[in-house]
């Protein structure tokens, strides 16, 4: 008899705990974090937050861009050794939704999806001479960082196209474009990506990051035709004109 009591007392206090955690107001946490974060060299204004640590919303604003962003915890799967958070952002610029996991060696972002007004970009994109249209639909996205290695990736976006402008010399060239997919996926450690028009079966635009974290950017002569930009002739659309090849992680 005497276990029992002492069991319910203990399942009793753990429960308790439990729900103080579940229940702790963010905004008690928050004013005694943000001041050791890096927020200003970020350029990033927390102007306020609400509800717990483990549902909650901010109201976050950096450099022209304002938005909430609201965090929903799974307390069940703190016993797994990752945090799963399901993560939404609504800002003037669009929208993302993820489920996220944390831990201690990476993040895994899953079903991610969303919508971006390029257009409200544009006064972050002025002092590089860049105006863009069109908006981009993240359709659907899985990657997971692990030890600063790339180990999961594979997603389908799109835009819909439409005029974009930008910096050529002194002068500023520009044109309307078709709309654009452009599809991620990983094989033998190698991460790719493919970007092409609805116009044409060949890729604009090739991407390539290894597993030492090695990106290799192909741009083809197509992106030079859609934006009407000479070339010799006795090339075809499917040449690469540009690669670039860098460390990336």
């Amino acid at each position: 008899m005497l276990k029992k009591i002492i069991l319910f007392i203990l399942l009793g206090t753990v429960s308790y705990l439990a729900f103080l955690v579940a229940t702790f107001p963010v905004s008690l946490v928050w004013a005694n974090v943000s001041d050791q974060l890096p927020l200003k060299q970020l350029k990033i204004d927390v102007k306020a937050v609400s509800g717990s640590l483990w549902k909650g919303d901010a109201l976050v604003a950096s450099r022209g861009i304002e938005g909430v962003l609201t965090w929903d915890v799974s307390v069940s799967g703190l016993f797994m050794g990752k945090i799963p958070v399901n993560l939404a952002i609504k800002s003037n610029v669009g929208s993302l939704n993820t489920s996220a996991k944390f831990a201690l060696d990476g993040v895994e972002l899953t079903d991610t999806r969303g919508n971006i007004h390029l257009s409200g970009l544009n006064p972050l994109l002025k002092g590089n001479r860049l105006t863009l249209a069109g908006d981009v639909k993240i359709e659907h996205l899985t990657i997971a960082l692990y030890d600063g290695v790339l180990t999961t990736a594979d997603g389908r976006f799109t835009w819909s196209g439409g005029e974009v402008k930008y910096p050529a010399g002194r002068d500023i060239h520009g044109g309307q474009f078709p709309s654009m997919v452009g599809l991620i996926s990983q094989k033998a450690n190698v991460t790719r990506l493919s970007i092409k028009d609805d116009q044409s079966s060949v890729n604009l635009l090739d991407g390539e990051l290894d597993a030492f974290g090695i990106g290799t950017l192909k741009v083809k002569r197509r992106l030079l035709d859609l934006a009407n930009e000479p070339w010799p002739k006795n090339s075809s659309e499917s040449d690469v004109v540009f690669k670039v090849k860098r460390k990336i992680l």
